[in-house]
């Protein structure tokens, strides 16, 4: 089919042409409505009981630490298997959720391998308001050091031997994450054109076909 053929089944089969442009409009309309969402990323750090060796506990790393994280952060999220990512940045937003929330403890072994390396759980939480996330995080870090306080009994730790959590930092900031309006409406423009000249192109093939004589449909199809 050349350029011209084209054009001239754009104008013929115009019902088509009118219904891609409202179906595109729509969709446009509906992608530049969107609000955005709220986002925001709090450290949760795991210390160490303080002891005259070490008595910072800001600087004292062990494995007991980060294993720690990890039962807190499983405890939390329930039994399922968290998803592996090429880096440990990758985002709730990233992954194309609009509403919820996350605590994980940061894997930088990539797609292929496990590595742990710090006692530190990255509390992720994102929502439609400001105010939802504010809530939630305040909410969280409390179940978090709930959480882990009753882990710790469970395990018959003495309560002078006990490892806190502390976030950082104390409040963090409230991202308002939206798209670009320019990009929405060029890439709606875009797969709106390019759906609605393939439907032209398919029904004007099969009316060509129709349109063959018998003969020449039984060649085409042993080809």
């Amino acid at each position: 089919m050349t350029l011209w053929d084209l054009v001239t089944a754009t104008v013929r089969r115009w019902p088509i042409l009118l219904a891609g442009a409202v179906l595109t409009a729509v969709i446009a309309y509906a992608a530049v409505s969107d609000d955005g969402v709220y986002y925001t990323r709090t450290e949760l750090v795991l210390l160490a009981p303080s002891s005259t060796d070490y008595p910072n506990t800001l600087k004292t790393k062990s494995g007991s630490l980060v294993v720690t994280a990890g039962l807190l952060a499983k405890r939390m999220m329930g039994p399922g298997e968290p998803a592996k990512y090429a880096s440990p940045d990758v985002t709730l937003i990233g992954e194309g959720i609009r509403e919820g929330w996350s605590l994980r403890l940061p894997d930088t072994g990539g797609q292929w391998a496990s590595n742990f390396g710090e006692q530190v759980l990255f509390l992720e939480i994102v929502a439609p308001d400001r105010e939802t996330v504010a809530q939630q995080q305040e909410t969280l870090i409390r179940r978090a050091q709930a959480e882990l306080d009753a882990m710790q009994r469970e395990f018959g730790v003495e309560p002078v031997n006990d490892i806190t959590v502390r976030p950082a930092p104390q409040t963090a900031a409230i991202f308002h994450v939206a798209g670009s309006r320019p990009r929405v409406l060029g890439m709606s423009a875009v797969i709106g054109v390019t759906c609605t000249l393939a439907v032209i192109v398919l029904l004007e093939y099969r009316q060509r076909r129709r349109d063959l004589p018998y003969p020449a449909r039984l060649a085409g199809d042993a080809v």
